[in-house]
């Protein structure tokens, strides 16, 4: 069962940050969230369902497993922030929420931003760091 919490006070600036750069807050309510039982992926979003968004007025909720962002480099964390911001879409003249999957592995528009290198050593690193979280675990650490 997923555990939601806050996340850092640095983890909220940096979607804030991308967040703001792409102007979605315009047009949606985000709401970021912690959830460190996140397999395979830094950060995902969610779109809120009906009733959830009635009652919370939030449309998306991003959720970040800040065991392993906290672990990336801070250009990394930005580009982890990215990817998943790169996803929302929303159109105005239907006044509908999309969120669309990686195009690649990742939005084209993060790997013409950071180049394919980057993203690979982003990639990488996320792996290796559940890598290591998961033999920490088996070990009893």
């Amino acid at each position: 069962m997923a555990k939601y919490e806050d996340p850092f006070e640095d983890t909220l600036e940096i979607f804030e940050g991308v967040i703001a750069s792409t102007n979605i807050d315009r047009y949606v309510t985000i709401k970021i969230l912690t959830d460190n039982n996140l397999k395979k992926v830094v950060a995902k979003a969610v779109k809120a369902n009906d009733l959830v968004k009635y009652e919370t007025k939030n449309d998306v909720y991003i959720f970040v497993n800040e065991v392993i962002f906290e672990q990336l480099t801070e250009e990394q964390q930005v580009m982890a922030a990215d990817e998943v911001v790169a996803g929302l879409i929303f159109d105005s003249e239907k006044e509908k929420l999309t969120i669309n999957q990686p195009d690649v592995k990742t939005h084209s528009g993060v790997l013409s931003k950071y180049g394919y290198d980057r993203y690979e050593v982003l990639q990488e690193s996320i792996k290796t760091l559940y890598s290591m979280e998961k033999n920490e675990s088996e070990a009893g650490v």
